[in-house]
């Protein structure tokens, strides 16, 4: 029926999704096999399970590994002419769909544990979309028969179906399967104790579980633990209890650990039968999906998982410790599951809240080797290929600029010769471009492949064989490469004696300087410090390191693994690659005409001052820092005086009177580089005369003098200051005379400016308020005989005549 839905499916792609242990992996391809006429590629995400289920295919069929069913691996495989259904790693498809778009030969590609979302699965995908309608379009013009076309199938235990299947305009097949029942357990009381770690935790409940009567025969605990530290802290503890149990035969009781770093060899010994004893494997995620470990009945989950999430702005990831999802912690207990009725004990609290599912790969990582490979498809831009999640523009555009930097890519974001050389070396691009630089060792040593010292040698022979394989290929007439990137392809020349330089060329962004005690600045800013354990044995610290396994941490990162850079050395290269910026500001202001003007001139590599001198500032200089600082601190930072007060306030009111436009701080600053900078100095001290001189400038000095006066001539021949107020904010200022009531004898009205009548604050021989108006006549008429009757009495040696405006 799978087969079927297959084979209808008008896009040919197909999403499947089975119960864990239902077979997915092992049943899938065989039911293929027959109804195919080409290879079947199964994609696995991990390499151990990748073994692991071609041996299994393999044993279904009673043959040996290699035969019908084999596998390939980087540096390892098991392939024969008569191999036809291939279990293999990620990377490698996409190795074999850049060297072959058209998939020669292949009729399934399986995406197998889809769930898990790694970078090489989404790319993968992304690739196959768009290779299918090409692949079957040409095939159905050379034969209408459904062996020539090519399908996908994507498929996983735990994965978001509907979403997928949209994307992917497939159907869904869902298989039920049987899987044997699994007792979930919360363990409260040991995960509740905020005392012990993680790893304590997990080593008290496998006891718990070891004093258990066991079933008949050996039996496994699978114990999830977020990495390899914890791992490494849990397993010391654990041979330690099991010391001091007389109770529990710990000759009796194997301790295996499970995870990436360490040797493959001891990796696959997980997969054999325990024989006559118990066993105890302590693992990372590797153990979740696509593999299945023999005779374990019980599983140990600590609830945390592990992620690296990348920082484009320092260039460097940082783990993340969390809670895992509920997809995951659904595949773990799935473990016990798998070949009997088991118990998973989870070690935390039954009501956590949890994520359904973690986020994808291509969210939150370095997507510097995705963005090499789809330069190489032809695709510049991430808008290039349709993706499931598409990638963030800020991880997309940081891996870009160091490719760039690499010489990956140029600055059209195609891919160079030298770019076609790194991705032909199966690694890292950083690494990649350490090798080109004549340090394959230093490549090897850095690249993360494994801490086993054959595996390394291995690694390097064949990272060695590879560049020797692609320069020769590179160099090939047929290839027919511009002269240019013939150029780019040649490696950049070895430094006798000096290979750590040679890793400047993969992590020119690691090159850090001591600041003291141990720790270090790169050139995006971000502080790291060397391990606690180098920190306490040394007295003296390089100044200058490279620093190719350094972890950015949340506010400060952790440098795992460095190389010494001599001083000289290091300037040498830093002197290539130096940039002189400067910077212009006021130094011990408080005002803008006492402030000076400082302009420095530095010698930078990213954010890494190399040094730094005073240099004179220029007229623009000057007039940008200015503006700068005035627009920041605000107009009144400016040097105001009484002067210079007034007439802007005069300025206000014309202008809201002629034109209806409200003149604020705002406008000033909009428009300061127009009227204040002509009249700045070079020293850029600014004098309230100078102000006062650029106001003028700015506003019509003519018509204000004459239409909007400082003082007022009144009708009985007296002269008056004015003065103008906002006395609603917002509203702009009014003419306002404050004035002894005696200067107004002889007034009949109130005066005016530009028809706006004068607001006359009144005021007592001395110089107290008595009335405020507008309307002089009013006051006249209606209230001065109150206020001439009060104070008569009050002040008797001056006028208070009975009619004002007579004088008598």
């Amino acid at each position: 029926e799978i087969c079927r839905s297959l084979f209808s499916s008008p896009s040919h792609f197909l999403v499947l999704t089975a119960e864990t242990a239902a077979g997915k992996s092992t049943m899938v391809p065989l039911a293929l096999l027959p109804q195919v006429s080409g290879k079947i590629l199964m994609l696995e995400p991990r390499r151990i399970a990748t073994v692991a289920i071609a041996d299994r295919i393999s044993a279904l069929l009673g043959e040996k590994t290699g035969g019908t069913v084999g596998y390939r691996l980087h540096l390892d495989s098991k392939i024969s002419n008569h191999t036809r259904i291939e279990v293999i790693t990620e990377a490698i498809l996409t190795r074999r769909m850049q060297s072959d778009p058209d998939l020669t030969g292949i009729s399934v590609v399986i995406l197998d544990e889809f769930h898990e979302r790694s970078i090489h699965a989404d790319l993968a995908l992304a690739f196959l979309r768009e290779i299918m309608p090409l692949r079957n379009e040409k095939r159905s013009n050379e034969s209408s028969q459904r062996q020539n076309d090519l399908f996908v199938i994507v498929m996983s235990a735990t994965i978001d179906t509907e979403r997928i299947a949209t994307f992917l305009s497939s159907p869904v097949f869902s298989v039920p399967g049987r899987t044997w029942p699994v007792e979930i357990q919360y363990a409260t009381d040991i995960a509740l104790r905020n005392d012990r770690s993680v790893a304590e935790k997990a080593a008290r409940a496998v006891r718990a579980e070891l004093e258990r009567e066991t079933q008949s025969g050996p039996d496994t605990i699978l114990v999830f633990l977020p990495g390899i530290a914890e791992i490494r802290e849990c397993r010391n503890a654990l041979l330690g209890i099991l010391s001091g149990q007389d109770d529990l035969n710990s000759d009796m009781v194997e301790v295996l650990i499970l995870h990436s770093s360490v040797p493959f060899e001891e990796q696959r010994r997980v997969l054999c039968e325990a024989q006559n004893h118990r066993r105890v494997v302590l693992s990372s995620a590797i153990a979740e999906t696509g593999l299945t470990v023999p005779g374990v009945h019980v599983v140990i989950d600590s609830g945390l998982s592990r992620t690296a999430r990348y920082d484009p702005s320092t260039g460097m990831s940082h783990l993340v410790t969390g809670y895992e999802s509920v997809f995951s912690a659904t595949q773990r207990a799935g473990r016990a599951g798998r070949t009997g009725p088991g118990r998973c004990v989870r070690l935390w609290a039954e009501h956590d809240v949890r994520l359904t599912e973690s986020p994808p790969e291509i969210l939150i990582t370095d997507l510097t080797p995705l963005v090499l490979e789809c330069a190489l498809w032809g695709s510049t831009a991430k808008t290039g290929l349709d993706w499931l999640d598409s990638p963030p523009s800020v991880l997309w555009d940081a891996a870009q600029e160091l490719l760039m930097q690499l010489g990956a890519i140029d600055a059209e974001n195609r891919i160079t010769g030298r770019g076609r050389l790194m991705a032909s070396l199966g690694v890292h691009p950083r690494i990649a471009a350490v090798a080109l630089a004549g340090a394959p060792e230093l490549a090897a040593r850095y690249a993360g492949f494994s801490e086993n010292p054959q595996e390394q040698r291995r690694f390097l022979r064949d990272l060695e064989r590879r560049i020797w394989s692609s320069r020769s290929q590179s160099r090939r007439p047929e290839t027919q490469l511009s002269e240019a990137e013939q150029y780019s392809t040649n490696p950049e020349p070895a430094i006798p004696n000096k290979p750590v330089l040679a890793l400047l060329a993969g992590f020119p962004d690691r090159i850090a300087r001591h600041t003291g005690d141990g720790i270090y600045q790169f050139p995006s800013g971000r502080l790291a410090s060397l391990p606690p354990a180098i920190r306490r044995s040394t007295n003296r610290y390089p100044l200058w390191i490279v620093a190719p396994e350094a972890d950015a941490g949340e506010r400060e990162g952790r440098v795992y693994a460095y190389e010494e850079i001599p001083e000289e050395e290091a300037a040498t290269w830093l002197s290539e690659r130096v940039v002189t910026k400067s910077d212009i500001s006021y130094v011990d202001t408080k005002n803008s005409n006492t402030g000076k003007i400082r302009k420095t001139e530095y010698r930078m590599y990213g954010k890494l001052v190399l040094s730094e001198r005073p240099v004179e500032a220029g007229a623009a200089d000057i007039a940008r820092v200015f503006c700068e600082f005035v627009r920041k601190e605000g107009v009144r930072i400016l040097p105001w005086s009484r002067t210079s007060e007034s007439f802007l306030a005069r300025a206000r009111f014309y202008y809201k009177k002629t034109q209806g436009i409200m003149v604020d701080d705002e406008s000033l600053l909009d428009t300061i580089e127009d009227w204040l900078v002509p009249f700045l100095p070079l020293d850029g001290r600014l004098t309230e005369n100078l102000l006062t001189d650029a106001l003028h400038y700015r506003f019509d000095a003519a018509a204000i003098e004459r239409l909007v006066p400082i003082r007022i001539h009144l009708a009985n021949g007296i002269t008056r200051p004015l003065a103008y107020e906002e006395l609603i904010p917002g509203e702009g200022p009014v003419p306002v005379l404050e004035a002894r009531v005696q200067d107004l004898f002889g007034c009949p009205v109130t005066p005016v400016v530009m028809g706006e009548p004068v607001l006359l604050r009144l005021l007592s021989p001395a110089r107290r308020p008595l009335q405020i108006t507008r309307d002089l006549a009013g006051f006249w008429a209606h209230t001065w005989a109150d206020v001439r009757k009060e104070m008569q009495g009050r002040y008797p040696k001056h006028k208070w005549p009975i009619n004002p405006l007579a004088g008598n």
